[in-house]
């Protein structure tokens, strides 16, 4: 099985790249912002502005993933998994306003209207609730951007583990009639075809002839993975190709351009497997 079909590997892809995107997104934001700066932060200069928004994103950013990973350790089996992240949204916008408050205030952009009001702590939690209000929207928004890897990584494995899965039930398909087989067929089984006492069957790789009744082979191997569709043949649902009829005659072209025929009394099991 090739590893980048397998949701085991893929995950494993998704872990080792998900922090160096995490910290590709956080800096393309800061600096997006820092392009965009208005009058505000203009007393900082270009490279001030620069510096100023990625120190300003990266803090927010550390928050995020260090309540994020707690929140995962600790509640993993209580919350679901859009819940754990709404709560590490929000739990990380209030240690962040703390820190990029007293960010602005040391730089000389008080960000809770100290300018304006009067010291007293009634007005400085309500100025401190007025900043949560103000940043939560910019933090929703940012925290979305930065998980996108984690996003991908979730649909990437789910998408893996329904490909992974549909392999293991072919595999398991096989396991009843062609895996007591000895030696074991090389390829992927096309078709099979009774020969008196013997099988014909007609793999990728070739073909092997099998000393086994036929029809007992044919009732030893689940209909998922292919059809009789004569007296002495059987053809795989994945190998049929295209379907030939001439007059009132029916076959069945193969990938191998090997072309099978259906018996008027298996047209009806023919045509209904076809159109599912």
């Amino acid at each position: 099985m090739n590893k980048y079909m397998s949701g085991t590997y893929l995950k494993q892809d998704f872990i080792k790249l998900e922090e160096f995107w995490i910290v590709v997104l956080a800096l393309l934001t800061a600096w997006t912002l820092a392009a965009h700066q208005d009058a505000y932060y203009a007393i900082f200069g270009v490279l001030g502005s620069y510096l100023y928004w990625t120190f300003r994103i990266l803090i927010e950013t550390a928050f995020l993933t260090a309540v994020l990973f707690a929140v995962e350790k600790y509640c993993h089996r209580i919350l679901p998994t859009w819940a754990r992240y709404v709560s590490a949204i929000l739990l990380s916008l209030i240690p962040f306003t703390l820190a990029i408050t007293a960010l602005d205030l040391v730089m000389g952009l008080p960000e809770l209207g100290l300018d304006s009001i009067d010291l007293h702590s009634g007005s400085r939690g309500w100025a401190f609730g007025l900043e949560l209000f103000y940043l939560l929207d910019n933090h929703i928004i940012l925290s979305v951007i930065l998980l996108l890897p984690r996003l991908l990584l979730q649909i990437g494995s789910q998408v893996a583990n329904v490909t992974e899965s549909d392999l293991k039930k072919e595999t398991t398909a096989q396991a009843s009639f062609f895996d007591s087989i000895n030696p074991p067929l090389d390829g992927r089984v096309y078709c099979m075809e009774a020969q008196e006492h013997y099988i014909s069957i007609t793999t990728s790789d070739g073909n092997r002839m099998v000393l086994h009744r036929f029809s007992d082979a044919v009732k030893q191997t689940p209909s998922t993975l292919g059809m009789q569709v004569h007296r002495s043949h059987w053809v795989a649902h994945a190998a049929v190709k295209d379907v030939v009829i001439e007059g009132q005659s029916m076959k069945l072209k193969l990938i191998d351009d090997k072309e099978v025929p259906v018996s008027r009394s298996f047209r009806t099991t023919v045509d209904k497997q076809l159109n599912n």
